[in-house]
């Protein structure tokens, strides 16, 4: 019965369309003057416009000339121009009726005349004594919709398209309206008269304005004849694109579908996405996917989408120290893993193999003549940053390899390299230039570094040199005394002066030699270098 209400109650809608007076609107005039009012009908140059005056429904006439601006309830605005197209047949014979019920006869314009000659032709076609019925048996009625004025061209639209999908469902649709029914002045006896008729289904559409701004609200109803039940289906459109959204991801299907009683929902796959939540002792620590980019620092959670073992790192670095450790986990779909770390003092260490071994490791990422190698393969390296890192390999007939790898906070991380030969003349010639430079810087820094040992030795002897001159010089001013004499101990003075001053000069000599020596390494060595 709560069904049966329902479609009643809908369809008496569609029946008090047909009573309807106007639709609200906004009028200004070129005075200025602005008012409220319902626009109930248009003819020729005139609009038609009624309102309550005295507990009483008025209509009046107001060329159109007169008027400034004319809105709809929504604030759109309304081309005077258009303002007849608004109005179908049956408004424009709801809108003479209401003209005659409250505006004189004599105040109505030329073209009145045409509107009473409609009307009174409708009347004559309702109490005519014979009417040629259609066909109505096992058919779905289509009503018109129930909407306001703005909305007909949509209205039309979603009932071309209901049309040809209730075709394509089996179904036998007809359009049809109230006036196929004259004999009925109601829903009741609209849906009786359609059951006589052994109609199949009714089929109602009510376009109205949602809650929200500029969106429509779109009412499908459908009443099974036979069984005498109802099914509604609502759809949600903006009011400026509604067409494109009705069109658009099968919507208009869908909300058919359901009207029909046949939509089914689309099956979904249960979701397997699952959570970690991960805290360190000490907090603050990156946490990452082993071999992976970090993900968060803790305490954090993050989503996954895996349900297998999930192995994770998390490493700390703070005054030169690296602090980390690790953990496995399976994950529970639809569930929220929580993990404790307590962080560890580690120190990462990468191995580095090369085929062949011998290859020159360097941290830059071009490599140049004066680029210093950090190592032979294959090496251990050290290192406190984990995560992302690079290398270059270099080796004599071999093309040069740069080798990206993630450096594992908690574990040995092991790289191995196949080395591609030089093929090309090409690439020969431009290594072995290469390798002369190489060799060149070599010995400039070599000789470099050993012109270093002769100056020091240099400077050292001459300043031997200096002192042995200097106690040279003392003992022969003590000879040069009055009371030194002569003897032994005067010989002795004698003999060890000469031995200073000989071996000053030895090693002034020495000490000079190798200074130059030093100076011509040094020059060599800049050279070569540079």
């Amino acid at each position: 019965m709560k069904k049966i209400f329902l479609f009643f109650l809908s369809f008496s809608l569609f029946v008090y369309a047909e009573t309807r007076r106007g639709f609200p609107v906004s009028v200004e005039l070129i005075s200025g003057a602005k008012q409220n009012a319902e626009l109930v009908g248009a003819a020729g140059d005139a609009l038609f416009l009624g309102g309550f005056v005295a507990d009483t429904f008025t209509v009046v006439k107001i060329l159109k000339s007169r008027v400034a601006n004319l809105r709809d309830s929504s604030g759109n605005a309304i081309v005077l121009a258009e303002v007849d197209s608004l109005f179908t047949k049956n408004d424009s014979a709801h809108t003479d009726s209401i003209l005659k019920e409250n505006v004189p006869s004599d105040s109505l314009p030329d073209s009145s005349a045409n509107i009473s000659s409609i009307d009174s032709t409708a009347n004559d076609s309702a109490t005519a004594p014979q009417i040629e019925q259609i066909n109505l048996s096992n058919k779905a009625l289509v009503f018109p919709a129930l909407r306001r004025p703005i909305d007909s061209a949509l209205a039309e639209r979603i009932r071309i398209l209901q049309l040809q999908t209730l075709h394509e469902k089996g179904l036998s649709p007809i359009a049809v309206s109230t006036n196929d029914f004259p004999q009925c002045k109601n829903s009741p006896c609209i849906a009786q008269e359609a059951e006589s008729r052994n109609a199949h289904s009714v089929w109602t559409l009510e376009i109205q304005p949602a809650k929200h701004q500029d969106s429509l609200d779109l009412f499908l109803h459908q009443f099974l004849i036979q069984n005498k039940s109802q099914t509604t289906a609502k759809l949600t459109l903006s009011a400026k694109n509604a067409t494109t959204e009705l069109l658009s991801a099968d919507r208009f299907v869908h909300w058919m579908e359901k009207a029909l009683g046949i939509y089914q929902e689309p099956v979904r796959e249960k979701s397997t996405k699952s959570f970690i939540y991960v805290e360190t002792d000490p907090e603050g620590a990156n946490l990452s996917r082993k071999g992976e980019d970090v993900i968060c620092q803790t305490p954090c959670a993050f989503a996954i989408e895996d349900t297998g073992k999930v192995e994770l790192e998390a490493f700390w670095d703070v005054e030169n120290t690296l602090w980390a450790n690790k953990a496995t986990i399976r994950p529970i779909p639809g569930d929220t893993a929580k993990i404790n770390l307590r962080l560890k003092r580690v120190k990462p260490e990468v191995e580095i193999h090369s085929v062949p071994a011998g290859a020159q490791i360097y941290e830059a990422e071009e490599i140049t003549p004066h680029s210093r190698p950090i190592g032979k393969t294959p090496k251990i390296l050290t290192t406190r940053t984990p995560g992302p890192a690079e290398l270059h390999l270099w080796r004599e007939g071999f093309r040069d390899t740069v080798i990206q790898f993630r450096v594992s906070a908690t574990s040995k991380t092991i790289v191995e390299v196949q080395l591609d030969t030089l093929q090309s003349k090409q690439e020969l010639e431009s290594q072995a230039v290469f390798q002369q430079i190489q060799k060149r810087i070599f010995w400039g820094h070599l000789s470099l570094g050993v012109s270093i040992a002769p100056a020091v030795a240099g400077g050292i002897l001459l300043y031997i040199a200096e002192k042995d001159r200097d106690k040279a010089r003392d003992i022969r001013d003590e000879l040069k005394m009055p009371s030194s004499g002569g003897g032994e101990h005067f010989q002795k003075l004698v003999d060890k002066n000469h031995r200073y001053a000989d071996r000053s000069k030895t090693e002034r000599y020495v000490g000079t030699g190798l200074l130059i020596f030093a100076g011509g390494l040094l020059a060599a060595g800049i050279v070569l270098s540079f």
